[in-house]
């Protein structure tokens, strides 16, 4: 899915559980980084509460900057 492109993007995801998040992607991880091996980004929800994603977890994503 290349989840690095969304870093520093403002985003709408909506996970495989129906439910949706929208925010800014603060952080990236790389697979390596990850203990879990797996990509994940990390966002700053509207909520005000950071919430991270792996990518098998996303079922939908995209930049709000280009609509």
């Amino acid at each position: 899915m290349k989840l690095k492109r969304f870093y520093n993007k403002k985003v709408n995801i909506v996970t495989k559980e129906e439910i949706a998040f929208s925010g800014v992607v603060t952080e990236y991880f790389y697979p390596e980084e990850n203990e879990s091996g797996k990509e994940s980004i990390v966002i700053d929800s509207s909520s005000g509460n950071p919430v991270e994603f792996y990518e098998e977890d996303i079922k939908i994503i995209y930049n709000q900057d280009i609509i």
